[in-house]
């Protein structure tokens, strides 16, 4: 009889399968969603075939860096708000994107809480609202 796990664990397993995890090259369904409307203020910028370089986790957002021209270049001369807030359970005030971007190619995604608010990068249960 398989023996069942204290609710804490179950849920800290669960959380750990919709966390962005590490390796994966390409942005996942939450950064795409954040692509796609940065792309509706900006219809030049490239979103198509974007590579990670890397993820990381501040506690209380992320940034996420792409392979930016074939380089790994950092630099960037351009960065886009989301006009959005980003609605998500566990985070109370929402959270915010920035796209910084170099010419047309996104360079990094940053995503930040209102606050000091935690937010520990499972993004199940996202909503994007258009701000008024």
């Amino acid at each position: 009889m398989p023996r069942s796990l204290p609710p804490a664990v179950a849920q800290l397993r669960l959380v750990r399968r919709m966390s962005m995890r590490p390796g994966q090259l390409e942005p996942n369904e939450f950064e795409t969603a954040l692509l796609k409307r940065f792309a509706t203020q900006d219809p030049s910028l490239s979103i198509d075939s974007l590579h990670v370089l890397s993820r990381e986790f501040t506690g209380v957002g992320s940034f996420t860096k792409f392979l930016c021209g074939g380089s790994g270049e950092t630099k960037w001369d351009r960065h886009l708000g989301l006009g959005a807030v980003i609605s998500m359970p566990g985070v109370p005030n929402s959270l915010d994107a920035v796209l910084f971007c170099t010419g047309n190619q996104p360079n990094c995604l940053e995503v930040c809480t209102f606050g000091d608010e935690h937010w520990d990068g499972v993004y199940d249960g996202f909503v994007v609202r258009k701000t008024v």
